[in-house]
């Protein structure tokens, strides 16, 4: 079974400009720029390149406008990406005991102020495009989402997000920021079992979110796949009824002729 192609990971052959191409324009526009530069790369002779670009998939709606948005507001972009990684970083040190409680409680408050930024110009190129508010409201969380996985957020700095994303455990405007000390009160021992207690149950359900989001991008693969090759099975037939159609008109002008 052949692998999805995933645009942040390009073949040899695939230039990086022709994929901001494909995943930077407009939506309408995108099969028939991927089908143009899978001819292109075989008329090149790049087979392999031309069939790991033929496979790409289309950006959902929700994917498309996070795309635009790299591309229209990178300043703001990357403001919300450090935001996230400074997340992720914490909420990991939270997990481990460690976490710096000030800066977990301030990066939380940064999240989604650097989101709503983003929201407003996402809505902005809705209304251009006709786009519902549940549409937009994918855009918000897979924004969000960027604190939880690195890949997402790789993706939206390129701009090559090919679908809406979902959190799973920590992240993703869910941020667990734990309560302000009260000052001259140290922490019981049943206080501090407790605490253990709550940080080992979260990361139970951070991995066990994680592997059931894993299972689903596998069998999101497997069906992309089979979209791919039915698509493929798709264009083979229609280039051979334009074939038999021109066949039949060659034949009709001869017959006239005699």
């Amino acid at each position: 079974m052949a692998e999805q192609p995933n645009p942040l990971e390009p073949t040899a052959g695939v230039p990086d400009g022709e994929l901001d191409r494909l995943y930077h324009g407009a939506l309408d526009d995108f099969t028939e720029l991927r089908n143009a530069l899978a001819r292109e790369l075989r008329d090149d002779g790049e087979r392999e390149a031309a069939d790991w670009a033929k496979g790409l998939t289309k950006p959902s709606r929700a994917a498309w406008l996070v795309n635009q948005l790299s591309v229209r507001k990178p300043a703001e972009v990357k403001r919300l990406l450090e935001v996230a990684e400074e997340l992720r970083e914490l909420q990991q040190a939270l997990l481990e005991g460690s976490a710096d409680r000030e800066r977990l409680r301030e990066a939380a408050e940064r999240e989604p102020e650097a989101t709503d930024a983003l929201l407003e110009t996402a809505q902005a190129i809705g209304r251009e495009h006709k786009v519902g508010a549940q549409i937009l409201d994918r855009v918000d969380e897979t924004l969000r989402a960027a604190a939880a996985d690195p890949e997402v957020a790789r993706a939206i700095g390129l701009g090559r997000l090919t679908r809406e994303q979902r959190a799973a455990g920590f992240g993703a405007g869910v941020v667990a920021v734990p309560e302000r000390p009260r000052p001259g009160r140290k922490k019981s021992k049943a206080q501090q079992d407790r605490e253990r207690r709550e940080r080992a149950e979260a990361e139970k359900l951070r991995r066990a979110a994680e592997r059931k989001l894993a299972a689903v991008e596998k069998k999101l693969e497997r069906q992309r796949a089979a979209v791919a090759r039915a698509r493929e099975a798709l264009e083979a037939t229609e280039e051979k009824l334009e074939r038999a159609e021109r066949e039949r008109s060659e034949a009709e002008r001869e017959l006239e002729s005699r």
